[in-house]
């Protein structure tokens, strides 16, 4: 009877030992896998957060100019004959760069630039050098003003203005001066990181009282339309006026 006792004994400590250490293996795998859906779980979110940086880059916009239509004139038929503007360049974070008083020829407005625009991947993740579309302000003219006459804005081969202070400007300078080179020749392209380069074009006939902007797209080209708020944007070319 007691080795009856003490064999039950012995299989009962037994027993409990082998629940014991199920236990403690399952407590361990289940804290394992909590650990790994954990890490898994801030993979996913610090790739969320890459991913949502990167669309965010792509998306984004640069504002290049302020344009506010002065005045305009008329022949006795009612056709508008000239248009003044003024033309305000910007640099990155929004601050006067350049200013110029311009008349054109009737009141369809063209502004001129050559564009070098990268590929998306490189804007995607913020290339330092091929981040966002780069752009020289060429000219501007109208419907009335041939493009070879029109009014010139940056000097072309130099480094524009809003560029001449930045630490890129050695690498936008070689850009500019070898423009058509790389516009033409797809292998010298590739070599400089360059997915297109190319004279852009935007215009639109203006009115007076108008003020618009001119903004350029990280990944895209350029674009003229109406200013946001004009009332601030007219304040803020008179403030630039008065200072």
């Amino acid at each position: 009877m007691a080795a009856i006792v003490r064999i039950t004994l012995l299989t009962s400590i037994l027993a409990g030992l082998v629940l014991l250490g199920y236990w403690r293996v399952s407590v361990d795998l289940k804290q394992r896998e909590i650990q790994e859906l954990q890490a898994l779980n801030q993979q996913m979110q610090s790739q969320l957060q890459a991913r949502a940086a990167m669309i965010a880059r792509l998306d984004r916009s640069k504002r290049i100019a302020h344009i506010q239509i002065l005045d305009q004139r008329k022949d006795s038929s009612g056709q508008i004959t000239e248009t003044d503007l003024l033309f305000v360049e910007l640099d990155d974070a929004g601050s006067e760069i350049a200013r110029q008083a311009i008349t054109i020829p009737g009141n369809v407005l063209y502004i001129d630039a050559w564009t070098v625009k990268f590929k998306q991947e490189d804007v995607a993740e913020g290339h330092p050098l091929r981040g966002r579309t780069l752009v020289l302000l060429r000219r501007i003219y109208s419907d009335r003003l041939a493009p070879r006459d029109g009014i010139e804005i940056d000097t072309p081969g130099a480094v524009p203005a809003a560029y001449a202070v930045s630490e890129f400007a050695e690498f936008q300078q070689k850009l500019w001066k070898h423009f058509w080179d790389i516009a033409t020749d797809r292998e010298l392209a590739a070599n400089m990181g360059v997915k297109v380069a190319q004279g852009e074009a935007v215009y639109k006939p203006v009115r007076t009282g108008e003020v618009l902007e001119l903004v350029v797209d990280a990944a895209g080209g350029m674009n003229l339309s109406q200013y946001v708020d004009e009332n601030a944007a007219v304040r803020h070319v008179d403030a630039q006026t008065h200072n």
